[in-house]
């Protein structure tokens, strides 16, 4: 997996790209899953623990929707972002962690919930991933 030293050029053809996001759990009852997002809009959702819906599920979204998810991540500068916001002034606080892939390069950014020094962004970026793949039909129920 090579990293990006800089911003790489938007992509125009979508098929090499792939988003994903991790929950992870905490000493709680926190979401434990997946979403894996190709560029052709296939969302894969992994359901582990602490969700209303466990296995392998798959849904569907736009190909303006995927365009829009790579946008958010060059809004925030996700690739100048450091790779790890991990430090542990509060305890007990599940991680999120983001990657997004384009022609074969990979950033990655491991994110503490815990860690006060991790920009507002990510948080939003990552929130704005479960909005747009509709995550909380599988975690929450509709």
């Amino acid at each position: 997996m090579v990293s990006f030293d800089y911003p790489p050029p938007q992509p125009t053809n979508f098929n090499d790209v792939i988003i994903t996001l991790e929950r992870t759990g905490c000493y709680g009852t926190c979401p434990i899953y997946e979403l894996t997002i190709s560029g052709d809009g296939n969302v894969t959702y992994k359901g582990e623990g602490f969700v209303n819906v466990t296995g392998t599920h798959t849904a569907q979204i736009t190909q303006e929707e995927v365009k829009e998810l790579i946008d958010e991540f060059y809004k925030i500068e996700y690739f100048s972002l450091k790779d790890s916001y991990e430090e542990y002034r509060v305890t007990d606080m599940p991680s999120t962690i983001t990657s997004i892939t384009i022609n074969g390069r990979t950033k990655t950014v491991r994110h503490y919930h815990g860690d006060k020094n991790a920009p507002k962004e990510l948080t939003e970026l990552e929130r704005k991933i479960d909005e747009i793949t509709n995550s909380k039909q599988w975690v929450e129920g509709e």
